[in-house]
Formats: structure tokens, C-alpha cells, sequence
């Protein structure tokens, strides 16, 4: 008997996607139906992100959008709307003060309560105890509602951040750092395997500190070998591994074709004073040596980075520091962010601001810099041979868009086949490189 419908719409990153597939999944379970249109929704659920302040802009204006399902008169559905997520972990009062159209808030800690509400019709408007964030990893049950692009899925191996970077809201959102079981996160691969997922792309906050608070020896590389040997998925692909030389005890893993030679390795900066005001762990030096080593024993490898630029106190000669750097080390793929300052943050108290301007300004340079190198590495994969997943294709069309080991989802480029033959999609091919642009690739069927 169906319950209710509810719809959910998932804003920030790909751990958050997770969440939401766990949230839909709970309650399914229940009774309730999943809708992908909030017209038909009794319960507006909005996942929100609040990292940076474009993120928190975003939850508000999404908020506000959905809100307007509610005073619509043609609707024959009563509607509720609750918001969850990293925003409204931080500003849940201020949520409930400022926007009287939000019917309840609920925080990252806890699940159960918005499942709770949903389920029973609750009136509450603040439920306390989803807001208390457990001192280990809470385990829901296998996610069996997925709301990422067909082929490939998420998987969380951890939560929460114990790093202490003083720009950075993640510890005081997600609270401390905690391990899954590997039990656990076996069992989720092999769901996703008979779901007919190719790819499976490990996630948290800080991928290469895994297994260090539960007592696995070996931490990650002990994930890592467990995942090759007790699941036969096509593609594992790993993210967010912090500039550390503990990258280096897993480089041997890679001799193994299904984890993929893609390192996303955000070091925020390459000056060894805005480094230090950034209270990151390592200096250039020690990137530039972690990356000549992964590219010395591991020759195809991807690597992907983030920087943050207009971070206080960084002067020109700091920003000409960060140009070098990206210009030496090449890498394939470079994420820019203009540093956001955030209340509650160390780095909200610190002077010798940078102007937004001049922010932008540097922001932009680097995207010119970067879309050469980028367009540089690519330009050399024409005539080689690759695997690639295929999962969308264009209407009347003979155009496929994919991806190579070269690319994750969502955040790079993408693989562009051309096929007159006809592609199931989702599916892994194989295809040969015959163009490349500034951030992808072309090819065709072989």
C-alpha cells in the first residue's frame, strides 16, 4: 500500500548524492513512492549543501523554487517541504526563523527522523536528535533507489574530517572522521554490480585517512585489495586523496586495470606561506615530489587537482607561485575556486583580504592557463585505443557521449563517439581516439 509520494532534489556533491539515494531507498521501504516531479509530491525534500556561499545561495533559491509547489492552487496535493543537509546542519534555526514555507528541518547525523516524519505525517518543525552526529560510521541498509547517471554509482567509505584547514566547514558540518566496515562497503559494490553498474567511484572527505580510526592495518590499501578481490566490477575509481606520501604505499594497487590511474589530489595551493595560513598539511616541495613519483610509476596516470585562489594574504608574488606550479606539474584536470571566506572558520578572522576583482581576475588566468595544458595532454591520446563507458546518447542522432579513465563524472570532460551502429547504454566499448578538444575527447568504434 502506497503511503505517500515524495520527490528530492540532491544539490552539492557526490557524497550528498549518496545521501539521498539512502534517503529514497529508506522510504521506499516504508511504503512511500518516488516521484521525479514535485508537482505530484505530497513531501518536497531538499538535500542542501553549505560549504561555500555559492552553495548556500543555491539551498536558498531552491528552497524558495520548490516552496512555490505549495501555494499552488491547481495542485490537488497538499505538500510539505523539509530540508536536510550540510545547510541546514549549520543554519537550521535561521532556516526556521527566516522561511516560514519550510515545514521542518533535519540534519546530516541522522535519517531515521525525516524517514519518521514522512511516514507518520509529523507537524514538528525540529527534530534534535538528526542533528547528533554518531562518534562511528552509521550504517543504513544497501541502497536499492540510485539517482546517479546510469553505468556508474557512489560509494561512501567514510564520513566526516578530522583535517584542521582554516578555510574549511567540513569538520564542524560532518563532525569527526569514521570508517565504514569493509564488510559493508563489499556489500554495497556487489549490490551495485547486479544493479548493472560498470563503475564504482569511492568517496568521503579524506579517502587516504581510511580505516586509520577503526584499527585496519594497511587502512586503504587494504580496502582497496579486498574490493579487487572480492568483487569483479569493471571500473573503480578513487577520490579526494589529500597531498600526503601515503598516496605512495598504494601505487602498487594500480598494476590492476580496474583501478583506474585516476588521482584527484586537491592541494589548494602551491606558496608554502598560504599553505601554512591555510593550516594544509605538506609544502610544494612534497606535491611536487608525490607527483613525480605517480607519474614515474604509473606513466598513464590522470591526475586532477583543486586550488583556491584569493585566499588572505595572497599577494601577487604568492599567485605567480601557483602559475609556475600548475604550468610544471601539468595537470590534466584543475578545479578553481575563489576562496569563499565562512563564519566559524579560522580563515573568516584573517586580514590582508584579497578583492573579489582581483580574485576573479587570477581565477581566470588560470583558466587560460589550464585549458592549454589540458588541450596540450589530450591532443596526445589521438590513435590510441580505450575502453570507454558509454552512457548517453543524443536524440536523432549518431553521437554518444562517454567517458574514459580520464574523466569523472560530472567534474571533467567527457568521451564523444561517433557511431552509425547502434550503442546499449549503458555500456563499456572500445574506441579509438581520432580528435581532441580543449577537455575531451572523440573517437570511434573499433
Amino acid at each position: 500500500m502506497k503511503i505517500c509520494k515524495a520527490y528530492i532534489e540532491t544539490l552539492g556533491c557526490s557524497k550528498n548524492i549518496v545521501d539521498s539515494e539512502v534517503i529514497a531507498t529508506l522510504l521506499k521501504e516504508k511504503g512511500a513512492e518516488i516521484t521525479n516531479n514535485p508537482e505530484d509530491a505530497e513531501y518536497l525534500i531538499v538535500n542542501t549543501c553549505g560549504f561555500i556561499d555559492e552553495a548556500k545561495e543555491e539551498s536558498i533559491n531552491t528552497i524558495l523554487s520548490l516552496a512555490q509547489y505549495k501555494n499552488n492552487k491547481n495542485t490537488s496535493v497538499p505538500k510539505k517541504l523539509y530540508v536536510t543537509g550540510c545547510f541546514s546542519q549549520l543554519y537550521h534555526d535561521e532556516i526556521l526563523k527566516e522561511m516560514p514555507e519550510v515545514d521542518a528541518v533535519f540534519g546530516v547525523g541522522n535519517f531515521d527522523p525525516l524517514i519518521d516524519a514522512v511516514i507518520n505525517k509529523s507537524n514538528k518543525r525540529f527534530y534534535n536528535e538528526s542533528f547528533k552526529i554518531s562518534p562511528y560510521y552509521k550504517e543504513y541498509n544497501i541502497r536499492r533507489r540510485y539517482l546517479s547517471t546510469a553505468g556508474y554509482g557512489y560509494v561512501k567509505i567514510a564520513e566526516g574530517c578530522n583535517r584542521k584547514c582554516s578555510f574549511c566547514l567540513i569538520p564542524r558540518i560532518k563532525g569527526q572522521f569514521r570508517s565504514r566496515k569493509i564488510d559493508s562497503i563489499i556489500e554495497e559494490i556487489k549490490e551495485l554490480e547486479e544493479e548493472g553498474i560498470y563503475e564504482i567511484i569511492l568517496v568521503s572527505q579524506d579517502s587516504l585517512s581510511y580505516g586509520m580510526d577503526i584499527g585496519i592495518k594497511g587502512g586503504l590499501a587494504k580496502l582497496l585489495e579486498e574490493i579487487l578481490k572480492r568483487t569483479s566490477v569493471k571500473w573503480i575509481r578513487l577520490l579526494y586523496l589529500r597531498p600526503s606520501k601515503y598516496i605512495l604505499d598504494i601505487l602498487n594497487l594500480f598494476k590492476e586495470e580496474r583501478l583506474l590511474s585516476y588521482f584527484d589530489i586537491p592541494i589548494q595551493h602551491s606558496s608554502n606561506r598560504i599553505l601554512k595560513l591555510m593550516k594544509r598539511e605538506g609544502e610544494s616541495e612534497e606535491y611536487s615530489q608525490i607527483i613525480e613519483n605517480i607519474r614515474d610509476r604509473i606513466p598513464d596516470a590522470v591526475l586532477r587537482t583543486s586550488v583556491i585562489v584569493g585566499f588572505p594574504g595572497e599577494g601577487s608574488d604568492e599567485f605567480e607561485d601557483l602559475k609556475r606550479f600548475i604550468q610544471d606539474v601539468k595537470f590534466n584536470h584543475l578545479g578553481i575556486f575563489i576562496y569563499s571566506p565562512q563564519e566559524g572558520t579560522e580563515a573568516y578572522k584573517l586580514k590582508d583580504k584579497v578583492q573579489k576583482v582581483t580574485a576573479q581576475k587570477r581565477s581566470e588566468e588560470l583558466y587560460i592557463l589550464q585549458s592549454e595544458i589540458s588541450a596540450k595532454l589530450l591532443s596526445r591520446e589521438i590513435g590510441k585505443k580505450y575502453e570507454v563507458l558509454v552512457e548517453e546518447k543524443v536524440d536523432k542522432e549518431n553521437i554518444y557521449f562517454g567517458r574514459s579513465y580520464h574523466f569523472a563524472p560530472e567534474v571533467d570532460g567527457v568521451f564523444v563517439v561517433n557511431s552509425s551502429k547502434k550503442i546499449k547504454v549503458p555500456k563499456i566499448i572500445n574506441c579509438l581516439v581520432n580528435k581532441s578538444e580543449t577537455y575531451d575527447l572523440h573517437g570511434r568504434l573499433i
